[in-house]
C-alpha cells in the first residue's frame, strides 16, 4: 500500500521539471530561434531552479527514510521511491527533454491545422489571463506595503478563526468489512449457560444487524494440548464474536455505526460484566482508544478510583465504550495437602500433586502415529469422575507400596479466589504514594508522534532554506521564498475545516511533503527575476517580466500535483480514508499557497532589491 502511494504521490510532481524546461525551451523557439538553440539556451536558464527545487524535494523526502519507530516503518518506503523518482525524473528534465525538444518542437510558423483549431484559443486565454496577471503585479510591486500588510492581516486571521477546534487524531479511522467482540460473563459462569446466552445475542444481532454476512463464535476452555488457544485469554465465561458486514460499498451504513448497534445490544443484558466491540478487530485504523491508568498499592482503592472514572466517561457521549482492564478474583479449587498424612502414607507433595493434576487434566502417556502423523495420548478420569468436590476427594494416588490411597485421606479440596493480574509499567505498579492517573493509549502515542513530526518539520525547513541559500548563493532570496510555507498552512486548515477531517499523521506527511512543493514555485520565479536584473532591467520591470513569463509553468506544475493528489482527497474505496487526509492537505495547501506566492513573493522581493539598489545609490 505504501509503495503504490508514493507512486501515487510522484505522479503528479514527476512531470514538474519537465514542464518548465519544456515551456521555457517553448518560450525561446518562440521568439525565432532554432530548435537546437532553444533547447540549449531554454535549458541553460532554468536549470539552476530546476536543481534546486529537486534539492528541495529531497530535503523533505530523504529524512523520512531515517525516522524510527512506527512512522518510520510506515513512511520509510514513501521517502525511498520518491527520492529517487525525482532523481531520475530532473535527469530526464535536464538531458532527454531538451534533446526531444530539439527534435520535435517546430517554430509557430510550422504548425499543422490541427493546433491552430484547437490550442491557438487556450493560448489566446492564458496571454489573456498573463496580461491580467502581468498589471496585479504592477499594482503590487509599486503599493508593497499594502500589499504585504494586507497578506499578513489575512494570515492572522486565518490562523485565529481556524486554528482553534480542529480535530485531530492519530490514524484516520476506516470503514472495516468486520467488527469483532469480546464478552465476558461472571467469573465461573458454565459453559451451556455461555452457549444459551450466544444463542440468544445471535438472534438479536442478525435481527438488528441486516448486513451481517457471517457471524461466528468461540467459547468455553481449551484443552491444555490446545497451544494456541492457551496463549490468549479462554475459558467458559467468556465469548468472542466476529461479524463480517460486507465491505463499504455493499451497505449504506458505516462500520462505526453498527458497531454502536452491536453495543446497545449488548447493553440491554445485565449479565454481562464487560464486553468490548472493536472494529475491525482492532489495531490502525479502527476506532481511537484513550487508557486512562490508575497506580497504586491497594486493590480496592484502585478498583473504585477505575469505577467512578467509568462512570464519568459513560456520561459523556463522546465515548462509546468504556472497559476496565482488570479482571475479576477468579474462583478455583486447591488441594491442600497434610504434610503429616502424606509421610503417614509413604508420600510427598509433588507426588500427590502430579496425580491428583492427571487425574482433572490428564497427562500424556503415548503418542498415536497414523499416515505419518502423531497424535497425543491424554489420559485422565472421565468427565463424570471429575465434577464435583467428592469427585475430587475420591482420586487415586498410588504409595510407594503399590496401595492405593485416596486424596481424602491427604488433605482437603479448599474452594479459593485467585486474585487479578497485576499489571506494570516500567516495572513499577505505582507512580507516587498515593493514587496516581495517566492518559495513555491511542492518545499517548499520537502526542508522541506530533513532538515527533514537528521536530522533523523544523529541521527541514531550515535544511530547504540551507540548499537555497547555496543555490541561489543569497540569504535573503531564499528567506522571501519560505514565506509561501505559512500560508500552505492556512490551505491545510481551510481544506481540513471545510471538509470535516481530522489532523492526523497522515495530514503531518502531507505537510511534510508540502515543505518541498511550495517553495518550488518561489524558486522559479525568484530565480528568473534575477535573470532579468542580471540582464539590466529595474526591480518592477524585472518583478512583472518573471512574473508574467513564470505564470504559465507555475500553473502547469501546481495543477499536476493537485490533480495527482485529487483521486486520495476524494476516494471512497476501501481504504480511501487512511491517505484522504494527505491528498487534502497537499491539495488544498498547494492550491492556496500557489495563489499567495504569485502575488506576495515578487512584492516582497521587489522591495528588497528595490532597498539593495537604494542603498547603492546613496
Amino acid at each position: 500500500i505504501i509503495s503504490m502511494s508514493a507512486l501515487a504521490i510522484a505522479i503528479g510532481m514527476v512531470v514538474d521539471d519537465a514542464i518548465v524546461v519544456l515551456e521555457n525551451v517553448s518560450t525561446h523557439l518562440a521568439r525565432g530561434e532554432k530548435p537546437k538553440e532553444a533547447a540549449v539556451h531554454g535549458t541553460s536558464e532554468v536549470g539552476i531552479s530546476v536543481v534546486a527545487s529537486t534539492l528541495t524535494m529531497l530535503c523533505v523526502f530523504v529524512p523520512l527514510t531515517m525516522i524510527s519507530g512506527f512512522t518510520g516503518i510506515m513512511f520509510r518506503q514513501l521517502g525511498w521511491i520518491v527520492s529517487i523518482i525525482m532523481i531520475v525524473s530532473t535527469t530526464a528534465a535536464l538531458t532527454l527533454v531538451p534533446m526531444l525538444c530539439s527534435r520535435l518542437l517546430r517554430p509557430k510558423e510550422k504548425r499543422s491545422w490541427f493546433y491552430e483549431k484547437f490550442f491557438t484559443p487556450v493560448d489566446r486565454f492564458l496571454d489573456f489571463i498573463s496580461r491580467g496577471y502581468s498589471r496585479v503585479i504592477r499594482w503590487a510591486t509599486i503599493r508593497k506595503k499594502l500589499v504585504i500588510g494586507g497578506f499578513a492581516l489575512v494570515f492572522v486571521a486565518s490562523i485565529v478563526l481556524l486554528a482553534p477546534g480542529l480535530k485531530t487524531e492519530y490514524f484516520p479511522r476506516g470503514d472495516s468489512d468486520r467488527i469483532s467482540a469480546t464478552i465476558e460473563l461472571p467469573m465461573g459462569t458454565a459453559q451451556d449457560v455461555t452457549r444459551e446466552f450466544y444463542r440468544v445475542v445471535y438472534e438479536e444481532v442478525m435481527a438488528a444487524v441486516p448486513e451481517t454476512r457471517i457471524l461466528n463464535a468461540t467459547f468455553g476452555q481449551a484443552d491444555s494440548d490446545n497451544t494456541f488457544a492457551n496463549m490468549q485469554s479462554n475459558g467458559t465465561h467468556l465469548l468472542s464474536m466476529n461479524v463480517n458486514i460486507g465491505t463499504s460499498s455493499t451497505r449504506k451504513r458505516s462500520s462505526a455505526e453498527i458497531a454502536d448497534v452491536i453495543r446497545g445490544i449488548l447493553a440491554k443484558h445485565p449479565e454481562i460484566r464487560r464486553a468490548n466491540v472493536r472494529e475491525g478487530g482492532g489495531g490502525m485504523g479502527g476506532a481511537s482508544s484513550v487508557q486512562v491508568e490508575v497506580y497504586g498499592y491497594d486493590f480496592e482503592e484502585t478498583d473504585r478510583v477505575a469505577k467512578e472514572l467509568r462512570s464519568k466517561m459513560l456520561a459523556d457521549p463522546s465515548f462509546a465504550q468504556v472497559i476496565l482492564s482488570r479482571d475479576e478474583y477468579t474462583p478455583e479449587y486447591r488441594m491442600d495437602f497434610d504434610r503429616t498424612k502424606l509421610a503417614l502414607n509413604g508420600l510427598n507433595s509433588a507426588t500427590a500433586g502430579a496425580a491428583f493434576s492427571a487425574a482433572m487434566s490428564g497427562a500424556v502417556s503415548s503418542f498415536y502415529r497414523e499416515e505419518g502423523e502423531e497424535y497425543s495420548i491424554r489420559v485422565r478420569y472421565a468427565p463424570e469422575f471429575r465434577t464435583s468436590i467428592e469427585d475430587m476427594e475420591n482420586i487415586v494416588v498410588n504409595n510407594a507400596a503399590g496401595m492405593p490411597v485416596r486424596m481424602k485421606e491427604l488433605g482437603t479440596v479448599v474452594e479459593t479466589s485467585v486474585p487479578p493480574t497485576i499489571e506494570r509499567k516500567d516495572r513499577e505498579t505505582e507512580m507516587s504514594p498515593s493514587i496516581f492517573c495517566t492518559i495513555a493509549g491511542d492518545y499517548e502515542d499520537q502526542q508522541d508522534m506530533f513532538r515527533d513530526m514537528l521536530l522533523l518539520i523544523i529541521l527541514i525547513v531550515i535544511l530547504v532554506y540551507m540548499v537555497m541559500a547555496s543555490q541561489f548563493e543569497s540569504f535573503v532570496g531564499p528567506l522571501v521564498i519560505m514565506f509561501s510555507v505559512p500560508f500552505a498552512l492556512v490551505g491545510v486548515l481551510l481544506g481540513l475545516r471545510l471538509t470535516g477531517n481530522a489532523l492526523g499523521i497522515m495530514g503531518i506527511v502531507g505537510i511534510i511533503i508540502l515543505l518541498g512543493i511550495v517553495v518550488k514555485n518561489g524558486i522559479v520565479l525568484i530565480d528568473y527575476t534575477n535573470l532579468c536584473l542580471e540582464r539590466g532591467m529595474d526591480a518592477v520591470s524585472a518583478s512583472v517580466t518573471a512574473a508574467r513569463s513564470r505564470l504559465r509553468p507555475i500553473l502547469m506544475t501546481t495543477l499536476t500535483t493537485v490533480l495527482g493528489m485529487l483521486p486520495m482527497a476524494v476516494g471512497r474505496g476501501e481504504g480511501s480514508e487512511l491517505w484522504r487526509s494527505l491528498g487534502i492537505t497537499v491539495c488544498w495547501g498547494l492550491s492556496i499557497s500557489t495563489l499567495v506566492t504569485l502575488v506576495l513573493i515578487p512584492t516582497l522581493y521587489c522591495g528588497y532589491v528595490s532597498r539593495i539598489a537604494n542603498r547603492k545609490k546613496k
